[in-house]
C-alpha cells in the first residue's frame, strides 16, 4: 500500500491485517486465503424440481389463434417487394424481436408447400402441417434466409376443413448500414397444388404486447413470440404445479418445442462477491435451438450446430446471490431426432469483498401475472 508517512494501520474489508514498512516507504502486508472457494462454492449449486411442458401447441390445426394479428397487408413500405401476397414482413405488423410464428391456411389438396424465409445469420426454421413435423431450415453460420420446398407426403390432409401450415422462425437481429431494411419473415408462401390450391389466411405471432412494451424492466429484446414466452412461463411466480417432473438432460422427443422449469438456490455468505455462468452442452451431431432464461431474462441462445457459444456469464440483479432463482430453458429441435441438453453452474471466481452482490433485486425481476394469458 502506498501511502503518507504518518499512515501505519491497513484495514481490508473492514478487519485490521499486520503490515510491515518496506525499504521504499510502502506498507506490505499478507492476506490469508478466502474461507470460501470456487470449487466449494460450485457443490453447493443445484438445480431443484426440473418441470416439463409441451411449449408448440400452435402445430395443432384446432389452436385458438384467434387474438392473433392478422397477416394481410397487400403493400410494404419495405424496399424488398414480397414474392407472394399478403405480405409476411413481421416488423410490417409491429414485430421487430425474438422468434415468431405464422399460422397459413388452406383447403383442399395440396401436395407441398413452397417457403422462403429471412431471419439474418444464423438463423433457421421449422414447419408443421397440421401437427406433423413436415421440414426445417436448420440454418448455416452464413445463410440470412432460407428457401425449401416441403414435401406433405408424412402429414395428414384434412379433407372436410382447414389445413394449417405452421412456421416457426428464429430471428438474429437487423443488419446494419444499407441491410438494415432487410425485412424479417416469410419473403414468399405458396403451395403446390394440381388444383391452384392458395393460402386463404395468415395469422401471425411476436413478442406479447408487440410494440407497447409490457415489461419495460427487463426491455423489449427480452423475449419473443415462442408460446413460453408470450404466456409467461419464463417468469419468476408461473405456477407449474401441474406440469411433469422432467430433466433437460431427457429432452424432448421428435422435431418439437419444450419448456422447462427449475429453481436454483445460492448461498453466497456475506463478505463474498463472486462471479456465475451456466452452461448449456448437447450431444454430437445435436440440432437444435435453446434459450436460457433466469429470473424472466433471456440470459443465452444455444445453437450448437453453428456456433460455440456454451457459457453464459449471469450478473448479480439478474441472479440472486442469496436465494431462489427460476431457470427456464426451451428447446426447439429441428429433427425428428429430438434433442437433449444438459445445463450446469459454474463458478468462475470467488472473492472476499466489501461490495454487497446480494442486494434486493425483487424491482429488477417482475413476475408473473394472468394479464399473459391474453397473448396465447
Amino acid at each position: 500500500v502506498f501511502a503518507p508517512a504518518k499512515v501505519n494501520n491497513v484495514k481490508w474489508n473492514g478487519r485490521p491485517v499486520s503490515a510491515r514498512r518496506t525499504p521504499y516507504g510502502s506498507l506490505k502486508a499478507s492476506l490469508s486465503a478466502p474461507r470460501l472457494d470456487a470449487a466449494t462454492l460450485q457443490k453447493s449449486l443445484t438445480f431443484s424440481h426440473w418441470k416439463y411442458s409441451d411449449a408448440l401447441p400452435e402445430r395443432l390445426s384446432t389452436y385458438d389463434d384467434s387474438k392473433w394479428t392478422v397477416a394481410d397487408h397487400k403493400t410494404t413500405a419495405n424496399p424488398t417487394s414480397p414474392q407472394t401476397l399478403p405480405v409476411l414482413y413481421a416488423d410490417d405488423y409491429g414485430y421487430h424481436t425474438g422468434v415468431q410464428i405464422f399460422r397459413g391456411r388452406f383447403s383442399g389438396n395440396a401436395s407441398a408447400a413452397i417457403l422462403n424465409v429471412q431471419g439474418g445469420t444464423a438463423f433457421g426454421w421449422s414447419a408443421w402441417l397440421n401437427g406433423d413435423f413436415v421440414g426445417s431450415f436448420p440454418g448455416t453460420a452464413s445463410a440470412v434466409s432460407g428457401s425449401l420446398t416441403i414435401s406433405f407426403d408424412n402429414a395428414t390432409l384434412l379433407a372436410n376443413d382447414e389445413n394449417v401450415l405452421t412456421v416457426v422462425k428464429d430471428h438474429s437481429g437487423h443488419d446494419q448500414r444499407s441491410d438494415a431494411l432487410l425485412p424479417r419473415g416469410i419473403l414468399g408462401a405458396s403451395l403446390s397444388s394440381s388444383n391452384n390450391v392458395t393460402f386463404s389466411r395468415w395469422t401471425l405471432a411476436g413478442n406479447a404486447g408487440g410494440e407497447s412494451n409490457i415489461d419495460p424492466i427487463r426491455g423489449v429484446i427480452a423475449e419473443g413470440g415462442l408460446h413460453a414466452e408470450r404466456v409467461g412461463w419464463h417468469l419468476p411466480g408461473f405456477d407449474d404445479s401441474k406440469w411433469v417432473s422432467r430433466d433437460p438432460s431427457q429432452g424432448v422427443v421428435g422435431a418439437t418445442i419444450g419448456f422447462f422449469r427449475a429453481t436454483s438456490q445460492i448461498s453466497l455468505p456475506s463478505g463474498y462477491d463472486a462471479s456465475f455462468e451456466l452452461i448449456l452442452t448437447a450431444p454430437a451431431g445435436s440440432v437444435l435451438r435453446a434459450q436460457l432464461y433466469v429470473n424472466g431474462y433471456q440470459y443465452g441462445k444455444f445453437v450448437p450446430h453453428i456456433g460455440n457459444q456454451i457459457a453464459f456469464p449471469i450478473p448479480p440483479g439478474i441472479l440472486n446471490v442469496r436465494g431462489d432463482n427460476v431457470v427456464g430453458l426451451n428447446i426447439w429441435s429441428q429433427t425428428s431426432s429430438g434433442a437433449k441438453v444438459d445445463l450446469e453452474w459454474n463458478v468462475l471466481g470467488v472473492y472476499e469483498s466489501a461490495w454487497d452482490p446480494g442486494f434486493d433485486a425483487t424491482y429488477l425481476q417482475p413476475g408473473w401475472t394472468a394479464e399473459r394469458l391474453q397473448y396465447a
